[in-house]
């Protein structure tokens, strides 16, 4: 009997740790291709409180990516102006769509309708096309997945999020401190810029979020030893599309403008890139620590059957 529960909590232990180092879908992003770098990331502006956080950036001299959503673009003419003005100080601009909605919801002309609105609105007021883009709630399961990737746009996930979106009914003061666990407990406590890097996730359109936790995550950040760059840097695949509409799923999307960077194996006929042979993956490595805890307790558990 103490052996076949020995052999069953065995491979629920092999089990668990497999899990822990599951390589990520190279199709979406979460981590840069090199370390000690955080690609800090903006969704849902621009917002009423753009201007404050550019002043914020320049101060601190960080450069940030923007997803900016069409809705928003097209909801006044300053929010609209903000779009040259974050590309003038050197930050990306990419795509969170137009409206906000979940992508695995919809159809392929429903997709393309969200994207290239997006697309044509940014191009209209920036003179550029956003290669980057990334779902609302960040779901974007296979279909959507697939469409992305025709287009030749990169899908850009996260691995470390501030949540402000949940504290916007708290004390600014509260919901700064509240915001900054997951800066505390992933990256200042557990990782090494030697070895890690990151994807930032915060949000422009809360108030706390500008006033008080910007500088907190910069401060926190650069004092941990990391350097900021765009979401460009980061991947190592360019911002911006050419043309006037997006790429066909038969035609290779042609890129230009932003800053150069080393060019990074692909996925066939996508033009995003192949991380499944990334080895120096700190997205995987700091989301599968509590995964390999439990590995470790599954273990001291079979150990005392024995």
């Amino acid at each position: 009997m103490k052996i076949a529960a020995f052999l069953s909590c065995s491979a629920l232990f092999m089990a668990t740790l497999a899990s822990a180092v599951a390589p990520d879908d190279p199709n979406k992003i979460d981590t840069c291709v090199m370390p000690g770098v955080v690609a800090y990331t903006f969704d849902d502006g621009p917002g009423a409180y753009n201007d404050q956080l550019l002043a914020i950036l320049a101060k601190k001299n960080v450069k940030a990516t923007f997803f900016v959503l069409g809705e928003m673009i097209d909801e006044n003419a300053a929010q609209a102006g903000a779009l040259k003005k974050m590309l003038d100080a050197g930050h990306q601009l990419a795509s969170h769509t137009y409206s906000h909605s979940n992508l695995d919801n919809m159809t392929d002309e429903k997709r393309e309708q969200e994207m290239t609105s997006t697309s044509d609105l940014i191009f209209k007021h920036a003179g550029v096309r956003p290669r980057y883009m990334r779902a609302p709630e960040g779901s974007c399961a296979e279909a959507c997945t697939k469409f992305m990737t025709s287009k030749g746009l990169v899908i850009s996930h996260w691995n470390v999020d501030t949540n402000d979106w949940r504290f916007t009914g708290e004390d600014p003061q509260v919901a700064t401190e509240n915001s900054m666990k997951a800066i505390d407990d992933v990256v200042i406590a557990k990782s090494d810029p030697k070895t890690d890097s990151f994807i930032l996730l915060q949000h422009e359109i809360h108030k706390f979020s500008v006033d008080f936790l910007a500088d907190r995550v910069i401060d926190a950040i650069l004092k941990k030893g990391y350097r900021f760059v765009t979401m460009e840097e980061c991947v190592g695949e360019k911002a911006y599309l050419d043309g006037s509409v997006l790429p066909s799923a038969s035609t290779s999307a042609s890129v230009s403008g932003g800053a150069t960077s080393s060019p990074t194996a692909t996925v066939s006929g996508t033009g995003v890139p192949d991380k499944s042979k990334d080895v120096n993956s700190a997205g995987t490595a700091v989301m599968a620590g509590w995964t390999t805890t439990l590995a470790l307790g599954a273990a001291a558990l079979c150990m005392s059957m024995l």
